[in-house]
């Protein structure tokens, strides 16, 4: 795992060192010349245009200019992913910065008994286990959210896209008490942004760029780490956001990783990015064990209203 914010910074500076050039970028992205006309230069205009036609394609070129080898247009489009309205506000009105209160929680750690719950999660089975124990506690307010996202093989396109945006939709929701984290993963694990209440959107969406990946899937090595980071809050709401095929190709079972965050007081919710036979059951089998719920993530233009469905 590489977690310390040193060496992180020097993986990325090697992995983000190569660009694609401006007649790469032209073979690849049938509007780049009308986005892109000079060295340098984003239309944010004729993106919008495009944006409006083809959603999808206009995500796959944002993506592809936050590599590109000229420095200004890339450092421009990493600017724009950023700051893209990819989603709407969180309704309801947000506890006072910094408060806590009295919750209830499925922790058999905590020190006071919620009796109507626990007898509540026991219902009829006529024998008693761990997770039927409810306690209460005081939680800091707010939502603690770990976004995985998997790195295995190559991220680039519709994948790069994909991530791009849903790391700026979380971002974009955070509240005062709120907290974030990014890791990615692939036969190792990069803690991209440790969890924070102060990430932000332009720093988390730079990392997603500079980021390269490649190898193998460790599923179980992922979640245990998006345990670790969860377990450094006191959060009332803790949420892990996992961006996979949900196919594990280097990694022990992950379902009793994704069990162990539902135990901790998480919930585990999935993104779908394959549509092959067997990947939408594996998320939703993750989903599942981790007591949330998994949603399909086919183009890039579902990730702001997937990341709704999943967590309002």
């Amino acid at each position: 795992m590489v977690e310390d914010p040193d060496q992180v910074a020097e993986l990325l500076r090697r992995q983000g060192a190569r660009g694609a050039s401006r007649d790469q970028l032209a073979r690849t992205h049938a509007e780049f010349t009308q986005v892109s006309p000079e060295a340098g230069q984003l239309d944010e205009e004729a993106l919008a245009d495009l944006a409006g036609r083809d959603p999808d394609a206009a995500a796959r070129l944002v993506a592809a200019l936050g590599r590109a080898f000229d420095p200004r247009l890339r450092a421009a489009a990493r600017t724009l992913a950023a700051r893209l309205p990819v989603t709407v506000p969180r309704t309801g009105v947000p506890d006072r910065a910094g408060s806590r209160r009295v919750v209830t929680r499925r922790d058999p750690t905590g020190a006071d008994i919620d009796l109507d719950a626990t007898l509540a999660a026991r219902g009829a089975e006529p024998h008693w286990r761990a997770e039927h124990l409810h306690t209460r506690s005081w939680r800091a307010t707010g939502r603690a959210c770990v976004l995985v996202v998997d790195a295995s093989g190559s991220v680039a396109g519709d994948e790069l896209a994909a991530a791009v945006l849903t790391a700026a939709a979380l971002a974009q929701r955070m509240r005062p008490g709120d907290e974030l984290a990014v890791v990615a993963f692939w036969s190792t694990v990069v803690v991209l942004q440790p969890l924070t209440a102060a990430a932000r959107p332009e720093v988390v969406v730079d990392r997603l760029f500079d980021l390269r990946g490649g190898g193998t899937t460790d599923l179980d090595l992922a979640l245990r780490t998006a345990g670790q980071q969860l377990a450094r809050t006191r959060t009332a709401a803790r949420d892990v956001l996992l961006l996979s095929d949900g196919m594990p190709t280097d990694s022990p079972d992950p379902v009793p990783a994704a069990a162990a965050l539902a135990r901790a007081g998480a919930r585990l919710h999935v993104l779908a990015l394959s549509a092959e036979p067997g990947s939408a059951e594996a998320c939703a089998a993750l989903a599942a064990a981790g007591g949330g719920r998994s949603a399909e993530l086919h183009r890039p233009s579902q990730a702001p209203a997937a990341v709704r469905s999943l967590l309002d």
